[in-house]
């Protein structure tokens, strides 16, 4: 197993970074899709403390550098997560934002004309079942009984906390007629993935929850369409068991034709890697484990993509720095793995700030992968640097 020496180039020059939109406060993850079908991904975001979700449209490759147009689709207080989602299948994506804190409502955000960035063509509804039900962190679309389209994988956190999803019924316009299903209780979940874990042919779900009894990173068991699929599902433990993890992704990290699971936790402050030993995925070795240095922030996400052109996976990470002024995000080289050290290379430089999920695309098409994410630093009204994406220097 590869262990956490660490070598920090928290210094290192930090990348050119272009505001998306910093309008409002607390902007807090995001999602893609193409609204538009101009060939471009636009973005969804929601902003906790400005108890907003809003709608950014690619601007075209000439102004990607400047602010996007936006849109405000809808008041969502205590918003905590916003993704696309085509509920009616009319090829046009809906908006689902989830609230937590005292809100505890699922909303959905339909578009009424051809007019995305007119604010009055936006309808909000709530979903009946999800009123008070519990506060939901995230929320990941997919036809999962295989009828009457899109369902919704859901997770939430707190006392009654617990991943399901909600069945869309035959008139998915019906709100009302939405039925939620739970899978398993839950702490606090922080991600939801879709894979195929034990190669059956239907589709698992693979989740990071960071408090509670079953905190850690652990896969969930489709039990197959029909009525046992509305029944709770089998749980089998990936790795990082009663740690606090943070957000996961899945990649194939070495090069083998297999992902591996890839996680942060903050209860040592390091990015662990899992490799799978079986197919039926009830098997898992951990085989890298980075320590975080000390002048970059508490671990909050980790991404997987070649960063630097040289045909290896990379590891992007991003942090929260707790209100101190750290190096806040960074990038990994692939080929360090396998070394004694592994170096940090700053990517945000040194301030305060609050990151969440690292997203990576090639943003200006200049033929690498940027990052695109969003900064909503602490506390109430504390503005944040926005809606923001890092131009890779490498090309």
């Amino acid at each position: 197993m590869r262990l956490g020496l660490v070598i920090s180039y928290g210094q290192s020059q930090p990348w050119p970074r272009h505001t998306i939109d910093s309008s409002s406060s607390g902007a807090d993850g995001i999602k893609m899709a193409d609204m538009n079908g101009d060939g471009l991904w636009d973005i969804v975001t929601g902003w906790e403390e400005g108890s907003l979700t809003r709608l950014y449209l690619h601007p075209g490759l000439s102004k990607v550098k400047e602010p996007w147009p936006a849109v405000t689709v809808g008041t969502t207080p205590d918003v905590e997560d916003a993704v696309f989602a085509d509920l009616d299948g009319d090829g046009k994506p809906e908006i689902i934002s989830c609230t937590e804190g005292h809100t505890e409502k699922i909303y959905v955000h339909w578009s009424l004309s051809g007019n995305l960035l007119d604010p009055k063509q936006w309808r909000q509804e709530v979903l009946p079942a999800s009123v008070g039900k519990m506060m939901w962190m995230y929320a990941q679309p997919i036809n999962l009984d295989g009828k009457n389209g899109v369902d919704l994988v859901v997770g939430g956190k707190g006392p009654k906390a617990e991943v399901g999803w909600f069945e869309s019924p035959k008139d998915p316009k019906n709100l009302a007629a939405w039925t939620w299903h739970t899978i398993t209780p839950a702490g606090w979940i922080m991600s939801i993935l879709f894979r195929d874990m034990d190669g059956d042919g239907d589709t698992d779900l693979v989740i990071t929850d960071r408090r509670g009894d079953r905190r850690g990173c652990r896969w969930l068991e489709n039990p197959g369409l029909g009525k046992t699929q509305k029944a709770p599902w089998s749980s089998h433990m990936i790795g990082a068991a009663g740690l606090e993890v943070m957000f996961m992704t899945m990649a194939d990290t070495d090069g083998d034709g297999v992902e591996e699971v890839v996680i942060t936790e903050k209860t040592h402050r390091t990015i662990r890697i899992f490799e799978r030993q079986d197919a039926g995925g009830r098997s898992w070795r951990e085989t890298t484990r980075l320590a975080v240095p000390d002048d970059f922030g508490s671990p909050k996400s980790v991404e997987v993509g070649d960063m630097d052109g040289d045909g290896v996976a990379d590891l992007v990470y991003s942090t929260e720095t707790q209100g101190l002024e750290k190096n806040g995000l960074a990038w990994i080289s692939g080929k360090d793995l396998d070394q004694p050290g592994a170096p940090f290379r700053s990517i945000s430089g040194v301030h305060s700030a609050k990151y969440d999920k690292v997203v990576l695309l090639d943003v200006d098409q200049d033929g690498d992968l940027d990052v695109l994410i969003c900064e909503e630093n602490f506390g109430e009204d504390s503005q944040g640097l926005g809606v923001i994406w890092y131009e890779n220097p490498h090309r």
